[in-house]
């Protein structure tokens, strides 16, 4: 098969929702998935081995600055103890690819730090950057597939 151009995906050709609402003023999202691994040495060889133990999943989502809304989140959890937990959902969809649509679900967000206060003479538009951990996600059975 044969790379044709029109079939590269545009990076703003998606939508971003935090439990079922859409987040507009999301600039940057991304999510990793990192194997936790184990050293083990092995007797006879020169080179460690490693065993793969479990996983954890990491992000970072930059939003211009519209609202408060996570300072809001992390003075709640200041005040009262309660740490919320979301579901992310990114959905690309690029309709001059043939690619189709692709939608992943992450679940079990939780954010990290929240930045409750920047001013910044040299700036157009304030953006803040809000880095996560999450403990599960899912991509839709018929989208697995990388050529369908």
């Amino acid at each position: 098969m044969s790379f044709r151009a029109q079939n590269a995906i545009s990076g703003k050709e998606g939508r971003l929702f935090l439990d079922g609402e859409e987040m507009a003023h999301i600039k940057v999202f991304e999510a990793n998935v990192e194997k936790n691994k184990s050293e083990v040495n092995i007797m006879g060889r020169r080179m460690q081995g490693n065993k793969t133990t479990g996983a954890s999943g990491t992000g970072t989502a930059t939003f211009y600055k519209v609202t408060s809304q996570f300072a809001r989140l992390m003075l709640d959890y200041v005040r009262t103890g309660v740490d919320p937990y979301f579901t992310i959902q990114g959905v690309l969809d690029d309709q001059s690819s043939n690619r189709g649509t692709e939608r992943v679900s992450i679940f079990d967000v939780n954010f990290d730090s929240a930045q409750i206060a920047r001013l910044d003479v040299d700036s157009e538009a304030l953006e803040e950057e809000v880095p996560f951990t999450f403990e599960d996600f899912d991509i839709p059975e018929e989208l697995r597939s990388d050529f369908n």
